[in-house]
């Protein structure tokens, strides 16, 4: 009898083990599963946002070294050329300098509304699926319902934004001009009007780079917008180059470039003439010295012969990083003709 107390006592004791063993068990799993799911979210919502920030930086990444950095350098070197173009007579350098960055950002904020404008419409899709193939749409990366969402958020921001560092008034005709070049077409109806379109932009582009980096406390000399007209005229009459590169694109969004209406021969004479004759007239602009011809002028005829005598594709692209080398030595004449910030600076120096 007592035998049989034990074993029953013992198998109780071994239902209730194995009972709260499993309990115990499960709900170790059921914390494993959560801590699983728990990092996996934290995983993919990290992934999430590094993911967002690259297709936000692919719409310009081709765009920021032939672009934001020469219209950087144009806001930059003017606001250190002083009473040249404004009314601030003794620039500081490391005042301006400290600007950089906000020209930077200010320039690439409305080159990333211009561009997601100008990639989100299906013909422009096609056309990058041939000439820029890893840009966000054709890669795959956003479609073009989210692509347009994004644009309606970055047009009030970035004119906020542009409200803050001084150059909302250029962002505004920057709107305009996008919606005039991409929604109405004005960019692909026919070159003279292409051309004129990307060439009052540019006027803009340049004039808001000079006031990020003057601050809000100086104004624009009368000399400034003659420079700014004529730096206009120089993007007016030689940013075609772009095209020479990009004929199948544009033939494919059946764009009415240069190259595709008059032909790849005149349109390369139509790049190595302005090219060659701005080359001179901007330092003459300045009233430069012979040694400020120097540079502009090798690079522009550099430019010139290898547009006319080197034809390919790859090298087409090289001229084409040449040029915006070339219109950023075009910018930075002011500052050749008045150097005085940096004898000012050193003097500084020296006296510390």
């Amino acid at each position: 009898m007592q035998k049989n107390m034990d074993l029953l006592e013992f198998s109780r004791f071994y239902e209730i083990f194995t009972s709260l063993l499993g309990a115990a068990n499960a709900s170790l799993n059921t914390d494993i599963v959560k801590t699983r799911q728990s990092d996996t979210r934290a995983y993919e919502k990290g992934w999430y946002w590094k993911d967002l920030a690259l297709t936000i930086w692919l719409f310009t990444a081709d765009d920021f070294t032939t672009f934001v950095i020469p219209e950087t350098a144009f806001g930059i070197c003017a606001a250190l050329s002083g009473p040249l173009l404004t009314d601030d007579n003794t620039p500081d350098l490391l005042s301006v300098v400290n600007r950089i960055p906000m020209v930077m950002l200010w320039n690439w904020l409305n080159l990333f509304v211009f561009n997601l404008a100008n990639q989100r419409h299906p013909d422009s899709v096609a056309e990058d699926k041939i000439n820029r193939p890893w840009r966000p749409l054709p890669a795959g990366r956003i479609s073009i319902l989210h692509t347009r969402q994004l644009l309606l958020l970055a047009i009030p921001v970035v004119l906020g934004l542009s409200v803050y560092l001084g150059a909302w008034e250029e962002t505004a005709l920057l709107y305009t001009m996008n919606w005039l070049y991409n929604d109405l077409s004005g960019g692909d109806d026919g070159f003279i009007l292409r051309n004129v379109l990307l060439a009052l932009a540019f006027s803009q582009y340049n004039k808001g780079s000079l006031r990020v980096a003057t601050g809000t406390g100086f104004d624009i000399l009368p000399r400034a917008w003659r420079w700014i007209w004529l730096t206009s005229a120089v993007i007016g009459t030689t940013m075609h180059i772009q095209d020479v590169k990009d004929v199948e694109g544009d033939r494919a969004k059946n764009r009415h470039t240069i190259p595709i209406v008059l032909g790849d021969g005149p349109a390369r004479w139509s790049v190595a003439i302005p090219v060659a004759i701005w080359s001179v007239v901007c330092p003459a602009f300045w009233e430069l010295d012979v040694p400020g011809y120097v540079l502009p002028v090798a690079l522009g005829m550099a430019i010139a012969g290898r547009i006319l005598f080197l034809r390919e594709g790859a090298a087409d692209k090289r001229t084409w990083k040449m040029w915006t080398a070339w219109t950023a030595v075009i910018w930075m004449l002011p500052l050749f003709k008045n150097p005085s910030v940096f004898v000012r600076f050193s003097k500084s120096l020296r006296g510390m």
